[in-house]
């Protein structure tokens, strides 16, 4: 048995038994022993409780399961919910070849951890209705033309997600990655810019794409055979996260208000 100690019993309340030199005034029973105890500052007498014992193999009934923090991309494999740490003290760079659904979900997600979220977009009507859905602005999501997103102003308490949605040749960034301020580049498919892009990312997403984008990323991003065959038929909300040396595939499940909001999950938009 292993035995989980209490908290030490106060001196005088009757817990300890040691009543030699020093332990404090002499008191009675009853009444007029807790109205002593209160008199010199002993405090109330409460319930006294036995000693809490567990067994070895009871303890690991306290193990608590904690991962890392961020946004809640979707589930894996297995079911379990699979976390992207966008919000970060150092620069940090993520890619997503796919559609425009998941990018918004994600902005949206980040938001809610409570990141502001600035949209660098050449649609800008595609991100309105988010933007008044979240209260016009004001509650963490901007909306900016291309190449006039303005300085963030990023902290650890306030982090910023830059959501560059700028199409297939995206211009060089006014707005980089730095501590606390992360840049999720959306291309909808693969284009010439994507090597440089993916060289730089810390995080790659691949969603749906042809035969021929596939092979030309498994060269790439060193994707396994079997991870390039997957790719031309990954079903609607389906990603395959790409780090240096980890890959997994997450399904994103939208919430009842992100559907109101944005509809099922599309790979086209």
């Amino acid at each position: 048995m292993t035995t989980i100690p209490t908290t030490p019993a106060i001196p005088g309340t009757g817990a300890d038994t040691d009543t030699g030199a020093g332990a404090g005034p002499s008191v009675g029973s009853g009444p007029r022993r807790g109205i002593e105890l209160l008199r010199h500052g002993l405090g109330l007498i409460g319930p006294r409780h036995g000693r809490h014992g567990l067994s070895v193999q009871q303890l690991d009934a306290f193990a608590l399961p904690i991962g890392d923090d961020g946004v809640v991309a979707g589930v894996d494999a297995e079911g379990q919910p699979a976390v992207l740490g966008i919000n970060r003290p150092t620069a940090y760079d993520v890619v997503l070849i796919g559609g425009l659904w998941t990018a918004q979900v994600l902005a949206l997600r980040s938001a809610a951890t409570g990141a502001r979220v600035a949209v660098e977009t050449g649609r800008p009507q595609a991100w309105m209705q988010m933007v008044h859905a979240m209260g016009g602005g004001q509650n963490g999501l901007s909306v900016y033309d291309v190449g006039r997103v303005p300085p963030q102003g990023a902290s650890a308490g306030t982090p910023v997600v830059v959501v560059r949605d700028c199409g297939m040749r995206p211009p060089r960034g006014r707005v980089v990655s730095g501590p606390w301020q992360s840049v999720l580049t959306l291309l909808p498919y693969l284009s010439p810019v994507a090597p440089r892009l993916l060289r730089q990312a810390r995080l790659a997403g691949i969603q749906r794409v042809s035969p021929d984008e596939a092979a030309e990323l498994g060269r790439t991003m060193g994707l396994t055979r079997a991870e390039v065959e997957s790719l031309p038929a990954l079903p609607d909300g389906v990603t395959l996260w790409c780090t240096d040396r980890d890959r997994q595939y997450v399904l994103t499940q939208p919430t009842d208000p992100e559907v109101g909001l944005l509809g099922a999950p599309r790979r086209m938009d």
